[in-house]
């Protein structure tokens, strides 16, 4: 209940209803907010103002915030940040937001032992108050180059800069419209590879301005200006297949003298890959061969002289590694490929190549595995010139017997393997290793003893998660089919349903919901709070058959999943439905958003951060026809119909008591578009506050200079703050009520 001091903030403010109707294959569909759809418009930031202020209002009323806020500051700030480690000649980059710093910022050390020094600050780019982030960046071979993209409030529209690591000379100028370029060095660092978009004209539709997308090759002279020109992409003087939508890129690898051509269909995780020799990429027509089509299911890959390693789910729901020799004519066939790693009940994750062995990466049961395989060598008897200059430092094959040893690398904790940073020119690996309780640390691999030691790169958090344990079971879900379930809690937490569980749901793309170190649970879990993840079909956790039980017309196992795992917590003892709440972020906005529709009664509140609701709607946004491989397509009659049995904004219904809700989004989000979040608020306000509705609290909060997610180190533990907040207040928590 709202208290006097607020009654003036009790109600929304008063959303506009238009009369907008679409017709599907003879199916009328009501789209009463579609006016919200145009974010440029007055009117339109007008009331994503006023909700963020009703919000805000709401929000920073809560008696126990300002606690909250400060100790969440202090387990975020005590602690630098590291991540993106690559390895680079004799140095080492990395990403590192240090204790306080509102921003990673890249730093380069010579080797593990050396003494970082300041390489890159996303400030210096900043051109008004927006903030500025490193989106990607790539180390040349040699260490002595670097390509990176920075962008500003979250909208990962990066501009690709290309420097000089002891001068920071540009090499050549910005490149605009480089998001998500995917930067490749040649083997000679003299040449890189990049993706950049079509430059289209002022105002194009947004699910247009990622079409013909073209790899670009940025030669490095010593006298003259860089050249850029296209070497892949349609509408040029080459023999390949690729749809508007699809994105090309190209890479390599400093112990191949072969190029890959590799195209992602949007969200699709099978790739197509052609194939040509470093030396006859040009700007003409480069003769590029195709070597696989999605079909192959490949969706992971390295390369070594004449040999391609992949990771391929044809007949294989688990993953197996292949390999087949680039110098063969014929397209790819799986049945004629050497096995490396059988499929087997673990999951393939990925594979590296390394100077000393071949390193693949498993998921079994939710834990990390590595297992490195040695080459077997046989003398090398003729090169070309390319494979000679790319071989100085790692002997290769012309015609390998095979692989030899496979021996399983003992990791010191049970955990996630976080990053895999192998360089194919140094033996052994460095690792990423996070646990659920211990925090993220840096691990070198022995190439030759495969004994793994700890580094300095990143200090252990002082977070104390001593007496915060983590548990897997199985839950059973609604069509019989076992649901794997991690719950972080409290060590001697009873089932006395007294507590207040966050229930976290994703779902989607084959992404797996792995162990991660996040010390603001602490705060949670010292509320009485219990984490819950709910590992639904949808996601990767027990391979490509899990996927795909959660992806299209099956999208509607991932709720049914997170449902069961509601009432099992109900059932088991761990909480009652007025202390249960659902999270789930981006694509997991989908489960969180019909697990509410068809069970309203289970849960006391629901969070969608930067969350996907209107799905009949999104192939309007700007990767909106990328995301087609996942979710499917209004254009056809059986994909309206997935998209319509999937859209939480279509499905709510008025007089139904649905629970409370806060929705988050960044204004300048490009992989949800504001305007999704903000109509599915506006549904919901109408009715809960309707008659019949629950009268909770639906709530829209807005950065209005974020993105999809992330952020400065301020930005995210403000929204932290308010989630919690929130979800306190709608537990029941004492210190949070109005």
């Amino acid at each position: 209940m709202l208290g006097v001091g607020i009654a003036t903030a009790a109600a929304p403010p008063p959303t506009r209803v238009d009369s907008t109707v679409d017709t599907y294959f003879g199916n009328t569909i009501a789209d009463p907010y579609r006016w919200l759809e145009d974010t440029a418009a007055t009117d339109t930031r007008a009331w994503f103002n006023a909700q963020n202020a009703f919000t805000r209002q709401l929000l920073d009323a809560l008696p126990g915030r300002t606690a909250l806020h400060q100790q969440l500051r202090a387990l975020n700030t005590t602690d630098s940040k590291v991540k993106d480690v690559q390895r680079a000649g004799d140095r080492i980059f990395f990403l590192r937001r240090a204790a306080n710093e509102q921003h990673y910022q890249l730093f380069v050390q010579e080797g593990l032992a050396g003494t970082a020094r300041l390489l890159i600050d996303p400030d210096r780019y900043r051109t008004g108050t927006e903030p500025a982030a490193i989106d990607y960046y790539r180390a040349s071979p040699n260490g002595q180059r670097i390509a990176f993209g920075v962008a500003l409030g979250g909208s990962e529209d990066s501009t690709m800069h290309v420097l000089d690591v002891d001068s920071k000379a540009a090499l050549g100028p910005p490149v605009p419209r480089a998001r998500w370029a995917d930067p490749v060095w040649r083997f000679d660092s003299t040449v890189l590879f990049f993706t950049q978009q079509k430059a289209w004209p002022a105002g194009t539709p947004a699910a247009d301005l990622l079409k013909d997308s073209r790899a670009m090759m940025r030669t490095i002279a010593t006298i003259g200006p860089a050249v850029d020109v296209p070497i892949f992409g349609r509408a040029l003087d080459i023999d390949v297949e690729m749809a508007p939508d699809d994105t090309p890129g190209v890479d390599g690898s400093p112990v191949s003298p072969f190029a890959l051509g590799v195209v992602h269909h949007g969200t699709q995780l099978e790739l197509t890959i052609y194939v040509a020799r470093l030396n006859t990429l040009h700007s003409g027509k480069t003769p590029w061969r195709k070597l696989a089509g999605p079909e192959r299911g490949i969706v992971g890959y390295d390369i070594r002289g004449e040999w391609i390693y992949v990771v391929t789910n044809e007949n294989a729901p688990r993953y197996r590694v292949l390999r087949w020799s680039l110098n063969d004519p014929r397209p790819f066939t799986p049945a004629d490929a050497d096995v490396v790693v059988a499929e087997s009940s673990r999951v393939v994750k990925g594979l590296s190549v390394a100077r000393d062995a071949l390193y693949v990466q498993q998921q079994d049961a939710g834990v990390g595995r590595l297992l490195r395989l040695e080459y077997n060598v046989r003398p090398v008897k003729s090169r070309t010139r390319a494979t000679t200059m790319t071989a100085r430092n790692a002997p290769l094959p012309s015609k390998p017997a095979g692989v030899a040893r496979s021996t399983e690398i003992r990791l010191p904790f049970t955990g996630a393997i976080a990053e895999r940073s192998i360089d194919p020119m140094h033996a052994g690996a460095l690792l990423k290793l996070v646990g659920w309780t211990e925090s993220p640390g840096y691990f070198v691999v022995d190439g030759k003893s495969g004994a793994v030691t700890p580094t300095v790169l990143l200090a252990p958090a002082r977070a104390d998660f001593g007496n915060v344990t983590a548990m897997q079971t199985m839950v059973t879900s609604h069509d019989g089919v076992n649901v794997p379930v991690t719950i972080v809690h409290a060590k001697g937490q009873r089932r006395d349903r007294s507590a207040r569980v966050l229930l976290d749901v994703y779902g989607a793309y084959g992404v797996s919901q792995e162990p991660f170190f996040w010390p603001s649970l602490l705060a949670w879990i010292e509320r009485g709070g219990v984490y819950v993840v709910a590992h639904v079909r949808g996601g990767g956790e027990l391979g490509h058959a899990w996927y795909r039980g959660g992806y299209q017309a099956t999208k509607p196992n991932t709720w049914r999943d997170a449902i069961a795992v509601g009432d099992w917590l109900v059932q088991t003892g761990w909480t009652t439905p007025s202390r249960l709440a659902i999270t789930g972020a981006s694509a997991g906005g989908v489960a969180a958003g019909n697990a509410i529709i068809d069970r309203p009664d289970l849960f006391a509140a629901m969070v969608s951060q930067v969350g996907f609701h209107d799905t009949l709607r999104g192939e309007t946004g700007l990767v909106g026809p990328g995301n087609i491989p996942e979710f499917g397509s209004v254009m056809t009659e059986s994909g309206f119909r997935d998209l319509l049995a999937m859209s939480s904004y279509a499905r709510l219904r008025d007089g139904v008591r649905y629970p409370a809700a806060l929705l988050t989004t960044g204004f300048n989000d490009p992989r949800v578009d504001s305007w999704d979040p903000g109509k599915m608020a506006a549904r919901l306000q109408a009715i809960n506050a309707g008659p019949g509705g629950s009268g909770r609290p639906v709530l829209l909060r807005v950065d209005f200079d974020a993105g999809h997610g992330g952020g400065t180190l301020d930005q995210l533990i403000d929204e932290t703050t308010d989630v919690m907040a929130f979800l306190l207040w709608q537990t029941g928590a004492q210190d949070f009520a109005l």
